[in-house]
């Protein structure tokens, strides 16, 4: 009885819809733009809409999450893969009333989305966000822990991970994806007599663990460096019991708490920057937590003099080589340049120096300088700034041997833009997200960079094949009543609205 009752209303409109003749029905427009003027807003509300993160979803899609209104709620949106939003309203994921903002964290199992975050009350929290952007639950990992930074990412084996800071080290809790129950009665501890271990980054290595890396000192104004944990399933920690050091000299700048990548292998990449004299370095380091680049790591330039190289954003390749691009700056000076670097092995491939993506020149300011993929290659989108009130968004292309294959602009519409945050696209191209604005509160823009190099919505795929499965048929059929009433990726007649006219136009598309 219940199934037929659910069924009784769609079974209604379908015959509604068969009966009536089929109209010549236009493809949905995108919402990604090609107009260098004109990036898509994803959101722009009376208050400042901040510190956006973007992670795969399904069927291409991507999850934005971001911090919005008065107190900084936690909210998150959902674009399919032309830019569309997948839901009516985001997601406000908890209503906060906080009068600053700590860093949270994001993730995805290509299903659900989970955030982290510390509550109004000083709670830590994760919360799990289904494709319809229902609130699947929300388990406390802490319950006093303060209006501290949280990170979040998804294991091997599906189970989700918190990391938050507490008190002067940092606890680990596994979570079940489907329930949100937590594997362990106590958090794990990274901690250390005598010195800090605050969280930087968590990311999955291999058989179901993770590795956690944490920001490490013995004095606030003492030198900072990077350690790294593995934390098994079962809560054990097979790596040295205060972490893998991964560089002993030199130190982070202070607040800077660099993320890291997956190697592919159960191991880690690591990238960050040191002061005096300011020099970008990277590491990997095995499942094993031994150090395969030196105690130190390798420089991202043969030498450290003369200039600062500092913001370093890495990316794996497609050929398995390690990728980074880095500010350079000449100190006291306004002279900016971006630059990268290509590692096979931890051996530098492109220069002493690094590769020219953006060189040296007089300008108010250069940096932000992200990898992307582009089909099989590789890209860095950088911020050249004409001004302190102007940030214009670029892209260069790079061939194999680092020379630039391509130049162009992602975004020149007035004011300031930061904050920049990639993720790839199944396409072969990547989603960049940033925030910014010209006047008043920020907002949080995306832009979507092709295969090809081209901005805008991916090349077009099988009209009403909601699913990406290359046939329209029954599955796209359920989507299109699961979105029924509000706006989405189901609306091919576009009007804001998944109504009769868009199951006429699947219809008409039907192959299978």
């Amino acid at each position: 009885m219940q199934t037929a009752s659910r069924a009784t209303p769609y079974l209604a409109v379908l015959s509604a819809v068969i009966a009536a003749p089929c109209m010549p029905v236009p493809h949905a427009s995108a919402d990604y733009s090609s107009d260098v003027t004109a990036p898509l807003v994803v959101a722009a509300t009376a208050n400042d809409d901040v510190q956006p993160k973007i992670v795969a979803g399904p069927s291409d899609s991507h999850y934005i999450s971001y911090l919005t209104g008065a107190g900084y709620d936690v909210a998150l949106a959902r674009l399919d893969r032309n830019g569309k939003s997948a839901w009516k309203t985001p997601t406000i994921v908890i209503d906060r009333a906080l009068s600053s903002t700590v860093d949270y964290g994001c993730a995805s199992d290509g299903v659900n989305a989970y955030v982290a975050y510390a509550t109004t009350a000083g709670a830590l929290q994760c919360t799990a966000v289904s494709p319809a952007g229902a609130i699947l639950w929300t388990t406390v990992t802490s319950a006093a822990a303060g209006n501290v930074p949280a990170q979040v990412t998804v294991a091997s084996d599906g189970y989700v991970w918190v990391a938050a800071i507490e008190g002067s080290g940092t606890r680990v809790q596994r979570l079940d994806p489907a329930t949100g129950a937590a594997s362990f009665a106590t958090p794990v501890q990274l901690a250390e007599t005598g010195a800090s271990q605050f969280i930087a980054d968590i990311e999955p290595s291999e058989n179901g663990a993770v590795i956690v890396s944490c920001v490490r000192y013995t004095t606030f104004t003492g030198p900072k460096i990077l350690r790294a944990h593995r934390v098994e399933p079962t809560g054990t920690r097979p790596w040295a019991a205060n972490g893998v050091s991964v560089f002993t000299t030199g130190s982070l700048q202070f607040g800077n708490f660099p993320s890291f990548i997956s190697d592919g292998a159960g191991g880690a990449y690591f990238a960050w920057y040191t002061t005096g004299p300011l020099q970008s370095y990277v590491q990997r380091v095995s499942p094993t937590g031994a150090l395969l680049y030196g105690v130190n790591g390798v420089a991202v330039t043969a030498t450290a003099t003369g200039a600062e190289r500092t913001d370093p954003s890495m990316m794996l390749g497609a050929d398995g080589r390690l990728y980074v691009t880095f500010t350079r700056h000449t100190p006291n000076s306004s002279i900016y340049g971006i630059y990268a670097q290509c590692f096979a092995k931890g051996v530098a491939q492109w220069g002493s120096d690094g590769a020219v993506v953006e060189p040296l020149g007089g300008t108010y300011s250069r940096g932000w300088g992200r990898m992307l993929r582009v089909g099989n290659g590789v890209a860095v989108s950088y911020n050249d700034a004409p001004s302190a009130v102007q940030d214009n968004l670029k892209c260069a292309m790079l061939d194999a041997g680092g020379a630039v294959a391509d130049r162009f602009d992602i975004a020149l519409n007035a004011g300031s833009k930061y904050r920049y945050v990639a993720a790839d696209a199944v396409d072969g191209g990547s989603v960049l997200v940033w925030q910014g604005g010209s006047t008043g509160a920020s907002d949080v823009w995306a832009a979507r960079v092709n295969e090809d190099g081209t901005l805008g919505p991916p090349p077009a795929g099988v009209f009403g094949d909601l699913n990406g499965d290359g046939v329209v048929s029954a599955p796209d059929i359920a989507i299109m009543l699961s979105q029924w009433g509000g706006p989405g990726s189901a609306d091919l007649v576009p009007n804001g609205v998944v109504d009769a006219q868009d199951i006429a136009a699947l219809l008409s598309a039907w192959t299978s």
